[in-house]
């Protein structure tokens, strides 16, 4: 709206009729209104003089409630007083206004006497055309992804219509048909086969069927070509497009039989090695361990609770871990308890969490148990056999009822937990000696894994040894090698404390090496005194003959050959190593 004043007329003049002027001053008002862009106008102090009703809108408030106040009020960056006594317009600026974008139009009103009596302000908001020129802009940047795409496939792309007639095609179609896209674009498939294109068309048999079709066709040279054709249905389910997809089949034989000539090679590698890798270094490479993860994959496609067996120290934590890390529960919490580290006073509040105040020393508002933070992903209770008897009762109940109640609490919490247990005791005989609930028990031992301790499968020694010596010499920074001698005797060696142990043996054999080479002198005693090279002598009635025999060789080698480089290569070890037995035993060239 427009302040209906002499203000805005021009230079004062005299007066007219009142009504002719009360007309034209309605008529200017609703020009101005009835505009789509923004007018604000102010006098020379900044005081608002035109609203109109775009304006209206857009800041929601009238031009009544906004008469004569402050610019700044209202539109605060509407820099309309700096236009006003500058005299300067500013064309065709991009501003913002609360969060929309306008293109702005700000000119000093001048009277007929050339005099400045304020500014006006035209906004035209441009946000919706803003957002077309940048989908344009991201329209343009996909189409030229597309298009490089297109071009560098291997495969042969063209495009046809619902007709078959070919729009376009890449530069792997013309290699493969040997016809320029020039040749080719336009034609119909009738045209295709009549200049010996090719013998069939996939494209048409796909249009017939209205669907997906694969074949093979045969190209003027005589190449064997596969060919997909896909069709593309509009709104109207009309076939507006077909992509079709060409490869040369005698690029894919030759791969098969590279491919064939290699599978001898490969599953006797597979045979030899068997070494699979599952989820956290899980590393073996016997039939037993084999059939330990092959079980443990299929479980982890059920819901049922598992009882993992075995020593201590054979992986009973990661085949939990596999179960967890494959099953449908594998992006939901995965809490591990050890039932034997927690206080038998502590055990109800940890599991089952506590009310506010339930005990002194609670938290005033209470702790959700481990069941709690279990919900919707797996719980597994290591070392279940240490799980008291009173706790036992407790336990069934929740599994059984799937839901538990708090320590100091009454109401029963449900929960959405795979339960997973793991003992190295022999449950069975607890079970006699009322030790372990046989309820629980059979709860527990839906399903069953038994690990074998590493004594009952040797085989997965030396590819344990090999993955840990790996890991240390990345996590300490050295280059450490065993020789076969040390291999032998650690794959002799009796681990009782399995793979565990087996971590421990070689991480101290790393980080206390004095040579890049570790030989057998070199191994340190395990916890039983003995190191894995004693274990291995105990049934040679003269140790010193291997020193002996180590003389000898030495000996032999510095007699033929002339550098020390040549002698380790021939005795097969270490130059370092044999400079410094060479010494031992005071032998020089």
């Amino acid at each position: 709206m427009v302040e209906n004043e002499k203000w805005g007329q021009g230079s004062v003049s005299t007066m007219q009729d009142q009504a002719a002027q009360t007309d034209a001053v309605s008529l200017k008002d609703a020009i101005i209104d009835s505009a789509h862009n923004l007018i604000i106008s102010v006098d020379m102090s900044g005081r608002v003089k035109i609203f109109n009703k775009s304006a209206e809108k857009f800041f929601g408030r009238k031009f009544g409630d906004v008469r004569n106040k402050k610019i700044e009020e209202i539109y605060p960056d509407s820099k309309l007083r700096q236009v006003a006594h500058s005299g300067r317009s500013e064309i065709l600026q991009k501003v913002e206004v609360n969060n929309r974008l306008f293109l702005s139009n700000r000119s000093p009103i001048v009277d007929e006497n050339n005099r400045i009596i304020g500014a006006v302000a035209v906004l035209q908001d441009i946000s919706e055309l803003e957002l077309v020129s940048d989908e344009l802009s991201r329209v343009k940047a996909l189409n030229k992804e597309f298009d490089a795409i297109f071009e560098s496939s291997f495969d042969g792309i063209w495009l046809s219509d619902g007709q078959g007639k070919v729009l376009n095609m890449n530069r792997a179609t013309e290699k493969i048909f040997g016809f320029s896209r020039d040749q080719l674009i336009g034609k119909y498939p009738a045209d295709m086969l009549e200049e010996g294109v090719y013998s069939r068309s996939s494209a048409v048999r796909a249009i017939e069927k209205k669907e997906t079709v694969t074949t093979t066709l045969t190209t003027r040279d005589g190449k064997t070509i596969i060919a997909t054709s896909t069709p593309v249905f509009d709104e109207n389910n009309n076939i507006s497009l077909v992509v079709n997809n060409i490869r040369d089949a005698t690029h894919l034989f030759e791969l098969q039989s590279q491919l064939d000539q290699m599978k001898g090679l490969t599953e006797l590698y597979q045979k030899k090695l068997r070494q699979v890798e599952v989820k956290k270094g899980f590393v073996y490479q016997s039939a037993r361990m084999e059939d330990v993860v092959s079980l443990a994959l299929r479980l982890a496609d059920v819901e049922c609770p598992v009882m993992i067996t075995g020593p201590s120290g054979v992986g009973k934590e990661l085949v939990a871990d596999i179960i967890h890390s494959n099953s449908g529960r594998r992006d939901g919490p995965f809490i591990k308890v050890n039932c034997g580290a927690i206080p038998e006073n502590l055990m109800e509040s940890e599991l089952f969490g506590y009310e506010s105040g339930a005990f002194s020393g609670a938290n005033r508002g209470g702790k959700p148990g481990l069941f709690a933070l279990a919900h919707e992903g797996t719980l597994l209770l290591d070392e279940i056999g240490e799980l008291p008897l009173h706790m036992q009762v407790k336990l069934l109940r929740a599994v059984q009822d799937k839901s538990i109640v708090r320590v100091g609490g009454t109401k029963p919490f449900k929960v959405d937990i795979r339960l997973l247990a793991a003992t190295n005791r022999n449950l069975e005989e607890m079970i006699a000696n009322n030790e372990f609930r046989e309820d629980l028990y059979y709860r527990l031992n839906v399903a069953a894994i038994s690990i074998p301790a590493l004594n009952e499968r040797r085989e997965d020694i030396i590819v344990l040894v090999a993955h840990f010596l790996s890991r240390f010499n990345r996590k300490y920074n050295k280059h450490i090698e065993f020789t076969d001698e040390v291999m032998d005797a650690w794959y002799r060696h009796d681990w009782q404390g399995n793979v565990r142990q087996l971590e421990n043996a070689v991480e101290r054999a790393v980080v206390t090496a004095r040579d890049p080479v570790v030989t057998t002198h070199d191994l340190t005693p395990t916890p039983t005194g003995k190191s894995a090279a004693q274990d291995t002598r105990e049934v040679m009635p003269l140790p010193e003959a291997v020193a002996r025999t180590e003389q000898q060789l030495i000996r032999q080698v510095f007699s033929q050959c002339k550098t020390t480089r040549e002698m380790a290569k021939r005795l097969g070890i270490h130059q370092s190593t044999l400079i410094r037995k060479a010494a031992k035993y005071g032998i020089k060239k």
